[in-house]
C-alpha cells in the first residue's frame, strides 16, 4: 500500500510540472493595493543600460517606445520623477519532467525560457508599487525586439493610467 502511494505522489508530482511546462506565454500584474496612481504623474527610468548580451539600440528603442505609451497613460517623463521604472528582460528556469516509469518520473532537465518584466517604484519611498511580468516572451540569449516589443505592450496595456 505504501508504494502505490509513493507512485501516486509521483504522478501527481510529475503532472504539476510538465502542465507548468508546457505553458505558452503568461502575462501577470500585481500591484499595492492601498496605493492610488491618481497622485503619481510622472515616471523616470531606474536604469538606461541594456541587459548583458542585449542590443544597447534596440534597448533604448524599446525604452523610447514605453515612453510614449506611458505619456499616452497621462504620465510626463522626467528626472526627478515619482515614479520609477525597471525594465527586465531575462531568463527563467523550468524544469520539464521527460520520461515516465512504473515508479513515476525520470530525466529531470532544467532549461531558460525568456521572460520580461516591468516594475514600478515610488521614488520617495522606494516602495514597489506596481509588477507586470510575460514569461516565455522571448529567447533570452538571442531577444527579438519585436517579440521584446509584443511582450511590453502587453504589459504596458495593464499600467494604470490617469
Amino acid at each position: 500500500m505504501h508504494h502505490r502511494h509513493l507512485i501516486l505522489a509521483g504522478a501527481a508530482s510529475a503532472l504539476l510540472f510538465s502542465a507548468g511546462a508546457q505553458a505558452k506565454s503568461r502575462l501577470t500584474t500585481d500591484m499595492a493595493h492601498d496605493v492610488h496612481f491618481a497622485n503619481y504623474t510622472s515616471f523616470t527610468w531606474a536604469s538606461t543600460t541594456p541587459p548583458h548580451g542585449f542590443n544597447s539600440v534596440q534597448y533604448h528603442r524599446v525604452q523610447e517606445d514605453m515612453t510614449g505609451r506611458l505619456k499616452a497613460k497621462g504620465y510626463t517623463h522626467q528626472p526627478h520623477a515619482d515614479l520609477t521604472i525597471a525594465l527586465t528582460v531575462g531568463k527563467l528556469t523550468k524544469v520539464d519532467l521527460d520520461n515516465w516509469s512504473h515508479y513515476g518520473y525520470h530525466d529531470a532537465y532544467a532549461h531558460t525560457q525568456g521572460q520580461v518584466t516591468i516594475d514600478a517604484f515610488d521614488s520617495k519611498t522606494k516602495r514597489a508599487v506596481w509588477h507586470g511580468q510575460v514569461t516565455d516572451a522571448i529567447n533570452p540569449d538571442k531577444p527579438n525586439p519585436e517579440k521584446l516589443m509584443a511582450a511590453v505592450d502587453q504589459i504596458l496595456a495593464q499600467f494604470p493610467g490617469h
